[in-house]
């Protein structure tokens, strides 16, 4: 008797979602398209970082659509792969930093057999998902974009979180939620998959519609009366990305009004409050930023950037929201880099360049 394979060989390339269903034989709903968006250069920006951002991807067009793929796989935090497990549905499945044509996936060697899962299974779980600013930015969009679903549905997605559990309490999800790990591996009797409408680094009009839209119905959203008007979002409790002398920037800023706040201790509520209702922000780079897609348009946003990391996601949300936004570096000789190997590295701020910036 033959021992069944321990481990299965990776997939051999990468397709459109769109590619695999119709080989697999699934169907494909266009629900929305969304053209091509042009992105205004900071005004406020210094010119060596409007060339860097600059180089950030453009923002394509992209479809608002939901595939089903009989016998489909999600291996992992949400890549999908067709039934025979040759394929990655590379424009469904997030692989930051690598190019379209190919994903980590492709090389990997610790590939278990699935785990079969019966009826229909909805994913919405994404790489980093486990994290609020790609939970915000990518997941939630795919759910709204997915609809509710019958009862006897399941859905794949990061739900431990409290804001991910209020989301999907306040969506109506009643199916059985299932979350995704590491090395997971399901094999779907039907898998329903919703495509991006916009993810980080690649934001769009429609995706931020669809997240202000929901979000203003949730229980404890006002309209922030009450709230501070200026705010900073402090770094106190993150593992990485620290502000260097954090305490005296903190000073400088409550002079001017300022009040600091941090996000994680704050209901999801409150923190979308804090958004909306806030004149000023001053921020360095980091996943709470994804709240401005919560801010009226208008709003002043200064965001701060360490020279060897320097972002363009969260210049992307605050320029299709209409926001007055100038990131910041100290001066130096070091060029400015955005490799996200450099991503861990704490913050100098140049606080008397912070303090003109306000005048």
């Amino acid at each position: 008797m033959t021992e069944p394979a321990l481990y299965l060989p990776p997939p051999l390339r990468c397709e459109s979602l769109a590619a695999i269903a119709a080989r697999d034989g699934g169907t494909r709903a266009i629900r929305a398209e969304t053209p091509a968006e042009t992105l205004a250069l900071p005004e406020r920006a210094t010119a060596e970082l409007r060339a860097c951002l600059a180089q950030q991807p453009p923002v394509g067009p992209s479809v608002e659509a939901v595939a089903t793929l009989p016998g489909g796989r999600v291996f992992g935090h949400g890549a999908v792969l067709s039934a025979d497990g040759t394929s990655v549905a590379r424009d469904v499945s997030l692989d930051f930093g690598r190019p379209a044509d190919t994903h980590w996936l492709l090389g990997e060697r610790r590939l278990r057999p699935p785990t079969p899962l019966p009826g229909i299974t909805a994913v919405i779980a994404s790489a980093l998902g486990e994290g609020y600013c790609h939970w915000l930015l990518d997941e939630l969009p795919r759910l709204l974009v997915l609809g509710r679903q019958e009862q006897e549905t399941s859905l794949l997605a990061h739900a431990g979180a409290a804001y991910a559990r209020a989301a999907i309490a306040h969506f109506g999800w009643r199916g059985l939620l299932i979350e995704p790990k590491r090395r997971s591996h399901f094999q779907c009797e039907e898998l329903l998959v919703p495509t991006l409408p916009g993810w980080t680094g690649h934001a769009t009009t429609r995706q931020l519609a669809l997240i202000r839209e929901f979000a203003v119905g949730l229980p404890g959203v006002s309209d922030g009366a009450g709230e501070p008007e200026r705010i900073y979002i402090d770094r106190a409790g993150a593992r990485r990305r620290k502000v260097a002398d954090e305490p005296a920037v903190i000073a400088a800023l409550a002079a001017r009004g300022f009040v600091a706040v941090r996000l994680e201790a704050l209901p999801w509520a409150e923190q979308i409050n804090r958004f909306r209702r806030a004149k000023v922000i001053v921020a360095p780079h980091g996943a709470g930023l994804a709240n401005l897609v919560f801010c009226e348009p208008g709003t002043r946003v200064i965001e701060l950037f360490d020279r060897s990391y320097v972002n363009g996601c969260f210049w992307q949300l605050a320029a299709l929201r209409g926001l007055d936004y100038q990131p910041l570096v100290a001066a130096g000789d070091e060029a400015l880099g955005a490799e996200p190997g450099q991503n861990r590295r704490d913050i100098a701020v140049d606080l008397a360049g912070l303090v003109a910036a306000l005048r």
